[in-house]
């Protein structure tokens, strides 16, 4: 077998076997790997399913708005200090949001006039493809 060197690697591409290309843990994961099976699972199958269509992230913020909610539309649970700390956290978790989009909104803008700068030709397709 002859090496084949990578202008990007220090040692020869060809030293590594071929079944060693592959993805590992693609897109993201937080704290521990969570696995679904059938030991943690009646029907791993569907929770599967459901996450695919609706995140975790996407299920508990809907449940915490709805606690919110409630909290609001009833004094007596709004003064329990669990209660408290689920509406200071979603006031947190909101103001994340914001200024991530604010700041999603600056790189954008910046990007945008980049590329009206450097690329008038690209700045004026896009424009067009956009419209008025």
């Amino acid at each position: 077998m002859s090496a084949v060197m990578s202008p990007n690697w220090p040692w020869p591409v060809s030293w590594a076997p071929q079944w060693l290309s592959q993805p590992i843990n693609p897109g993201w994961t937080f704290g521990n790997v969570i696995q679904v099976t059938n030991q943690n699972s009646s029907a791993p199958e569907v929770e599967k399913e459901v996450v695919s269509q609706h995140s975790y992230g996407r299920q508990i913020g809907r449940m915490m708005d709805a606690v919110v909610a409630l909290a609001e539309a009833t004094p007596a649970a709004g003064k329990d200090p669990r209660v408290k700390a689920l509406i200071a956290l979603a006031a947190e978790i909101e103001r994340i949001k914001v200024e991530a989009k604010e700041r999603r909104s600056t790189e954008l803008l910046e990007e945008l006039r980049a590329l009206k700068r450097c690329d008038p030709r690209a700045w004026s397709d896009l424009v067009k493809a956009v419209g008025p």
